[in-house]
């Protein structure tokens, strides 16, 4: 059932309306650094247990229809497991990118066929037969290490593949000067069914294409925004992905992982840092309405926000409980990948709450 509107007592302005919603169903999800959620449909969703490297698909009632997967190279295998869209005809497409593949696999784990991706490209969204993504280094000027950051020289391109045959059908560069943005290159971007682009872009800042080839962006500032420092889970997340980088590389050089003691110091800086405001990785999804949701870091302790957006004006916020790690959108089914309150272990248990938001009249 959805939640009333009200006026927020924590919101960061007095004229700022939030819609709490309450979960129609719950249903577990197994531990994982990965964060990454599709709906099949609107009462079956898929997500990642990155170290078992296997997918999981359960319905909302928490009946499970799949588990699969396992560390290789051949079909069914993974090797690094990014992510999970859902697919044309019922399928779900799972992103390797260290194999720069994308696999198709029915949701009890039938394997059905492979798509190879341009290497160094992430995935930006997936509508029907086209796969929309990000080559993050297919211009890098490797001449210009000497003089500039390693971000400064990112020029990524974004690009179209046709699903059937591999190809690329569409590619652009030149995202970040269209958009007149100074404060770094514009990386991270959902497509827009209707044929934008919309990416984020530094601190709090969102960039509107109306088509995807527009020479000129709409640039707006996330009217919601405020200066927020990490609170304690955001810490322990952070040092748990500096743990975790650390292992990775001393077990790639035959070496001893730092220790966790030996972090506090980046700790120690990260805490008196504002937050970004945006969720990590691709913060947008659209739904059946066209209405653009935009996952946010405030909070993500007791509440997790979401603002929402028609066209390129801002219509709204929705809060959900706990900690939002990822969510999709389908039909009239929003579900959301939480992370509920650590327990006496210090183990934070993850689950997905799903909602109806059939009743939902923001931006209506």
């Amino acid at each position: 059932m959805l939640g009333c509107w009200q006026q927020s007592s924590d919101a960061p302005s007095g004229e700022e309306l939030v819609t709490t919603l309450e979960p129609v169903a719950s249903s577990p999800a197994p531990l994982s650094y990965n964060d990454d959620i599709a709906l099949v449909t609107e009462d079956l969703a898929c997500v990642i247990n990155s170290f078992e490297f296997q997918v999981h698909c359960g319905e909302r009632s928490g009946a499970i229809v799949g588990v699969f997967g396992r560390e290789g190279d051949g079909p069914g295998e993974f090797r690094t497991l990014a992510g999970v869209e859902r697919g044309p005809d019922g399928a779900l497409a799972v992103v390797d990118l260290r194999l720069d593949r994308l696999t198709f696999f029915s949701t009890d784990g039938t394997y059905e066929s492979t798509v190879s991706m341009p290497g160094a490209f992430s995935p930006d969204g997936l509508w029907g037969t086209r796969v929309f993504g990000t080559d993050h280094f297919k211009n890098m000027d490797f001449s210009e290490l000497s003089t500039e950051s390693p971000e400064d020289m990112l020029r990524p391109a974004h690009m179209e593949i046709d699903l059937e045959s591999g190809e690329v059908v569409w590619e652009r560069s030149g995202i970040t000067e269209a958009a007149e943005i100074e404060c770094g290159p514009i990386i991270l971007g959902r497509p827009d069914p209707r044929g934008g682009y919309v990416f984020r872009a530094c601190q709090e800042l969102l960039v509107f294409f109306e088509h995807r080839d527009d020479t000129t962006a709409t640039v707006v500032p996330s009217p919601t925004y405020v200066e927020e420092l990490p609170n304690q889970r955001d810490v322990d997340d952070y040092l748990e992905g500096l743990a975790r980088l650390s292992g990775t590389m001393a077990q790639a050089a035959g070496g001893v992982a730092v220790a966790r003691s030996a972090m506090e110091p980046y700790a120690a800086g990260y805490r008196e840092d504002p937050k970004m405001w945006f969720l990590r990785g691709i913060p947008f999804d659209f739904d059946s309405e066209g209405r653009l949701w935009v996952a946010t870091t405030r909070d993500r302790d007791l509440y997790s926000y979401l603002d929402v957006w028609v066209g390129t004006a801002y219509a709204g916020t929705v809060r959900i409980r706990d900690r939002l790690l990822g969510y999709d959108l389908f039909g009239a089914t929003f579900a959301a990948l939480v992370e509920r309150a650590p327990g006496p272990d210090g183990i934070a248990e993850r689950a997905i709450d799903w909602y109806d938001i059939s009743g939902l009249r923001i931006g209506s």
